[in-house]
């Protein structure tokens, strides 16, 4: 072994880098914007390693399936068309409802006697965005999405191209956006937070609720509080803070939906009051401190890009101290999420 003083360098470390999951993770997350899916729309998703089918019937319910016809395999979102609440294939016109079950088959008439069913993914629309469950093991929703933000005596801004934004084929785990809840010095040197001191206190590190599958991450004020429900839905919610009038409260939903084991989309919106004093304050686009606030949330959700597409995910990291009780805390926190880590612990 080469060594200097008895410590060894990483490529002697063994299982220190390397994402340890293959498996999708368990949970709700986004597959699209409810203001982009009108009545009749048909899109083709890719998500989990699979693709599917996502549409909206005439009842206004989005849904979402696996994307091929369980008759002969065409794929639904490329000619397929929406009719009523159900869904008809390109190929032979076999007609399925929103339960993946057939509805007509025209060769026969009826409905086809053939066993077959397309998966359906548990679909929910909250905040307007359109969640969808997914379970490797196919299991029925183990805890509710996200709940409705929007209502009561705060008068958001619409959801829309104004507020809402995101990217494709982002090289990330949907852990890596849990993680950074507590990964304290990222705040100073990436998204240059200013203020925590760069030199580190554990008071500096957020209380932590890691009880269910919603973690509640409570960190100091003027900081912001944050809820991460699974790996992939993350709720923040952004205090008043005299002083600095850019900082306008607002809740923020930064959301992560693995595409495969490299490649993620992340979404991300903004629910913020409009900023009355503000020339243009009577439409819906967001102006003044309303319009700062979404721009800076815009961009400090891609300010890690470049870091997660050119690293390694380090399984075994030389925590600084303190940091590694909060880690480790939130990385058995996220186990919950992966059937292959529950197995294993079965197992042992």
């Amino acid at each position: 072994m080469s060594m200097e003083n008895d410590v060894p360098i990483l490529e002697e470390i063994p299982d220190a880098v390397g994402f340890p999951y293959t498996v999708m993770p368990t949970g709700w997350f986004q597959v699209g914007w409810s203001h982009e899916l009108k009545a009749g729309d048909v899109r083709a998703l890719k998500y989990f390693k699979q693709q599917q089918v996502m549409y909206r019937g005439e009842d206004g319910q989005a849904v979402v399936m696996s994307a091929f016809c369980a008759h002969f395999g065409a794929h639904l979102a490329h000619g397929g068309r929406v009719e009523g609440c159900n869904i008809v294939c390109p190929y032979h016109g076999w007609t399925w409802g929103p339960d993946g079950r057939n509805i007509m088959a025209p060769s026969e008439g009826k409905a086809s006697e053939a066993r077959r069913r397309i998966k359906r993914y548990p679909t929910v629309e909250t905040c307007g965005i359109i969640w969808v469950w997914h379970d490797a093991l196919n299991r029925d929703p183990l805890w509710p999405a996200p709940k409705e933000e929007r209502g009561g005596d705060k008068k958001y801004l619409p959801i829309n191209e104004h507020t809402a934004y995101g990217w494709t084929n982002v090289t990330a785990q949907p852990q890596y956006v849990t993680e950074n809840l507590v990964d304290i010095d990222h705040f100073i040197y990436v998204h240059k937070n200013t203020f925590i001191s760069p030199q580190r206190s554990e008071s500096d590190y957020p209380e932590l609720d890691l009880d269910g599958p919603i973690a509640y991450v409570k960190a100091k004020p003027p900081r912001a509080t944050a809820e991460a429900h699974g790996v992939g839905a993350m709720v923040v919610r952004v205090p008043e803070f005299p002083g600095k009038p850019w900082r306008f409260p607002a809740i923020v939903f930064s959301n992560t939906t693995p595409i495969d084991n490299e490649k993620s989309d992340m979404f991300g919106c903004v629910l913020v009051e409009q900023d009355m004093n503000a020339e243009g304050c009577e439409g819906d686009a967001p102006v003044g401190g309303a319009l700062k606030r979404v721009e800076e949330q815009k961009l400090q959700q891609q300010a890690d890009f470049e870091i997660w597409a050119n690293m390694v995910y380090m399984r075994r990291p030389a925590y600084g101290r303190f940091e590694g009780k909060y880690f480790l805390k939130m990385r058995r926190w996220a186990e919950q999420f992966y059937p292959e880590a529950q197995a294993g612990a079965k197992a042992g």
